[in-house]
């Protein structure tokens, strides 16, 4: 599909495309008046060769020697110089071979952060400071047009649940709020907690569908007819930049060591509305947390990842869209999973396909309301940021679900087909979403992480299965503080 996909982890190089004019123009850099060899991938060996049989000169010996040593630094220093495509690699691993050097090139996907987060623990700038280039790289969100379910506030969610284990409430607790949700771990170190709906959810109570909270950059009337409307859709087109949401936003920041920051922008939902095969409809859940990570390296912004239900796409900076200099995201209608373009995105199931849809609805600016903290991810530390000092912490440690528990199916507004349902269990929180991540994927270490130097609005991913919901992920991928045991 003419996409260069390459394997990253922390220590990220520019991602740019180097020519091989410019490999050879370098290979080949002599002093004046030295005959040029041919343009051929063989050709730096036999030029040294030549050179030194038909000319001994001591003039021409010391650019020579400068010119293998400058192509050595630019293999074996991925931080500073730009990625060398997989196509050359080869190429010059062999010319370096051929012509005695076995310096080689260092693939960035394994080098080492030398700088632990741990070192860094104790400063106050890492541990209370937004970076202005984070706000000034922040995502713009094209929510969908016809979206029934906008974003939501933590804060209100709280109001509207129950804290239930085994589908029993929970007795004798004061009214939740973000600042003593953490005190839900009591009970079974949280786990088995899930902030279940007062409500049932099947009559569709105003909170759940959050539509105070729509962006408001456009006019009053688009706003309050923007369900149904395809002429505010058209309007919606037109933005150039981001409107306000009464819902804020959650971005925590994640100094990752030497130079590395990651940005992660949550955004939270309550209520998904899953996807229809065969005209019945799985997935849905109480709760709803995605996010987009863009990760940084000296201030300069990478990579852009997007969380796509249990896993997600990760892109190089230059390949998605842009608003000026800041990345443009899009969140599908109902599942709210988060995408590079706008359209069709299907999923191949063993007994059918389904698809989710995004399109240029509303255009959401999270950095004009959010909640803004900084992560130690060594220590399991949030603190509130310099930008939103008075931001609670407290509910980030909360380690159950926040919505309703996998409706049994007894209950009747519980069905199943194929191992999936058509209610499945509310999200654990941003925590769980493998914040310590060195690679920007959110899967498994072991798992391959794909970063994409083009858009492909044509893909078809391979749906994962739901099964019965969101639950504790693998240790690996766990929260450091969080204990080990009770793996069912």
């Amino acid at each position: 599909m003419g996409r260069s996909p390459r394997s990253l982890d922390g220590g990220l190089g520019d991602g740019e495309n180097v020519s091989r004019e410019a490999v050879l123009m370098i290979l080949e850099k002599e002093g004046d008046g030295v005959e040029k060899a041919p343009q051929n991938y063989s050709s730096p060996c036999r030029r040294s060769h030549d050179v030194a049989m038909k000319n001994r000169r001591t003039s021409v010996k010391l650019p020579i020697l400068l010119g293998f040593i400058l192509v050595a630094f630019i293999f074996t220093t991925p931080h500073t110089v730009p990625v060398i495509p997989t196509r050359l690699r080869g190429q010059v691993g062999a010319w370096l071979k051929m012509c005695g050097s076995h310096l080689g090139w260092q693939d960035p996907s394994v080098i080492d952060i030398r700088t632990r987060p741990e070192d860094l623990a104790k400063d106050p700038r890492v541990m209370h400071e937004i970076p202005q280039y984070v706000l000034d790289y922040a995502p713009l969100v094209h929510l969908y047009s016809e979206e029934q379910f906008w974003p939501c506030d933590i804060k209100e969610h709280l109001f509207h649940v129950t804290p239930e284990l085994n589908y029993t409430p929970i007795q004798g607790l004061p009214q939740l709020n973000l600042s003593n949700l953490d005190q839900l771990n009591e009970f079974e170190q949280g786990r088995h907690v899930f902030l279940t709906s007062n409500d049932n959810v099947e009559d569709r109570p105003d909170w759940l569908g959050g539509q105070i909270n729509i962006p408001d950059d456009f006019s009053d009337d688009s706003k309050t007819d923007c369900s149904d409307s395809r002429a505010t859709s058209a309007r919606f087109r037109k933005q150039s930049h981001g409107g306000h949401s009464d819902a804020p936003a959650v971005l925590l920041t994640i100094n990752k060591g030497d130079g590395i920051v990651d940005a992660f922008w949550f955004f939270f939902y309550s209520y998904n509305l899953g996807n229809i095969v065969f005209n019945i409809r799985f997935g849905n859940h109480i709760g709803d947390w995605e996010h987009t990570l863009i990760r940084f390296e000296h201030g300069k912004p990478k990579v852009v990842f997007v969380s796509e239900h249990f896993f997600g796409s990760a892109y190089s900076y230059s390949a998605v869209e842009k608003i000026g200099n800041r990345p443009v995201v899009y969140s599908a209608v109902g599942t709210h999973a988060m995408y590079a373009t706008p359209g069709t995105h299907p999923y191949i199931l063993p007994l059918g396909i389904l698809h989710d849809e995004t399109d240029r609805g509303p255009l959401w600016d999270p950095a004009l309301n959010s909640l803004t903290y900084t992560y130690n991810h060594v220590t399991d530390t949030l603190h509130p940021s310099n930008r939103t000092p008075d931001a609670p912490t407290q509910w980030f440690y909360f380690s159950g679900k926040w919505g309703d528990k996998f409706y049994p199916l007894n209950d009747n507004r519980q069905y199943g087909f194929a191992g999936e349902y058509h209610y499945v269990n509310g999200p654990l929180g941003p925590r769980f979403k493998h914040l310590g991540r060195r690679k920007v994927c959110q899967g498994r270490y072991s798992d391959p992480c794909v970063i994409k130097d083009q858009l492909d609005p044509d893909e078809v991913r391979e749906w994962p299965g739901l099964g019965e919901g969101d639950d504790w992920p693998d240790p690996e991928m766990r929260p450091p503080g969080l204990p080990e045991g009770g793996d069912d």
